[in-house]
């Protein structure tokens, strides 16, 4: 049978208001900073409405989503992420998810398929040149020529959104202005755009939609469609879903900004299992830093107490300094979707 889920009590994950007019002034922006860093300590998951996002731009990016994973499974196939070494492109189903592993080590296929990349790079970038710090083209289907314009376009657009909330998150910690934006001076940052097939309540759990996990970015920013699935675990071990609402998005906290933050900022563990009989469809946006970037702490936490179990921790170092694009080229590869993995999954 498929894990069990309770309704979620709003209580539970806060909705925070970030309308214009909570930018207008210095008291202002701290009071909304406050807000937002009180979640992240607390729950590790928010709600975001009156977000600068325009929802006509969201609409389009599903758009495209659904007609990319309805295109043949060939042309699919033709931009995998198995036919590189950096990282980009589509994972099929059944492909061993990203982030940290379950309980025991054991990391599970995720009932799935999902197209992805990190922010691109210009053509004379020598990195690109080299293939050095996962670097490469992106893989992007010739079939559907409007995904590359319109993902393109979000992202960008997702960026800047990105540095308006880590402009309050330094604000809320009480951080120099730019102490945690310098490590994105050359980012990462990731979209991933997922479909996820319904899954029958007398299946055996083996593979959820996405396995329990905590991502391994500073943040990230997922817009969900209406059909729900999103679920996570509270301080009480109880697994609680998340249901979508309208208009807003859902941020979480991951293990660099709790690395960051000495375990002040909670990085929940969360899941998702589509339990409600038709297709589902999600765009995740994830903060990452730039490659060469040395995460170490920048605050003292006056409560280790508050640190969530170990046993969902990924092999993030917590108590040494450690390069952030070493630690996630190597998470990278222990997910890598080989031909042989996936003909082992099905």
């Amino acid at each position: 049978m498929l894990p069990t889920t309770r309704k979620l009590d709003f209580s539970e994950v806060p909705i925070i208001d970030i309308s214009p007019s909570r930018f207008a002034t210095l008291e202002s922006r701290k009071r909304l900073a406050d807000e937002l860093a009180e979640a992240c300590a607390t729950v590790g998951f928010l709600y975001l409405k009156n977000h600068p996002v325009p929802q006509e731009q969201i609409d389009g990016v599903f758009e495209v989503a659904k007609a990319f994973f309805a295109l043949p499974q060939e042309a699919k196939d033709a931009v995998s992420m198995a036919r590189n070494r950096h990282f980009q492109g589509y994972l099929p189903m059944l492909t061993k998810g990203q982030g940290n592993a379950e309980r025991g080590g054991v990391i599970t296929a995720n009932k799935q398929e999902a197209f992805q990349f990190r922010r691109p790079l210009d053509p004379d970038d020598p990195d690109l040149a080299t293939g050095a710090r996962l670097a490469g083209v992106i893989p992007w289907p010739k079939e559907l020529p409007k995904l590359k314009e319109v993902l393109l376009a979000y992202h960008a657009r997702m960026c800047r959104f990105g540095e308006s909330m880590i402009e309050l998150f330094e604000l809320g910690l009480d951080l120099p202005k730019d102490a945690i934006r310098q490590h994105f001076r050359k980012d990462m940052n990731a979209l991933r755009i997922i479909h996820y097939p319904p899954q029958q309540v007398d299946e055996s759990g083996a593979h959820l939609g996405t396995r329990a996990h905590t991502d391994t970015d500073a943040f990230t920013f997922v817009y969900q469609d209406e059909t729900g699935g999103l679920e996570i675990r509270n301080k009480d071990g109880e697994w609680i879903g998340v249901p979508p609402i309208p208009g807003t998005y859902v941020l979480n906290i991951g293990e660099v900004m709790k690395v960051w933050t000495d375990g002040v900022f909670s990085s929940t563990p969360h899941r998702v299992i589509n339990r409600y009989g038709k297709e589902r469809y999600s765009v995740p946006f994830f903060m990452f830093p730039t490659y060469e970037e040395v995460i170490v702490p920048k605050i003292k936490n006056p409560d280790p107490s508050n640190v969530a179990p170990e046993d969902f921790h990924t092999s993030m170092p917590r108590d040494k300094p450690f390069v952030w694009g070493e630690f996630k080229e190597a998470n990278y590869a222990r997910i890598n979707p080989t031909a042989a993995e996936r003909a082992m999954a099905e």
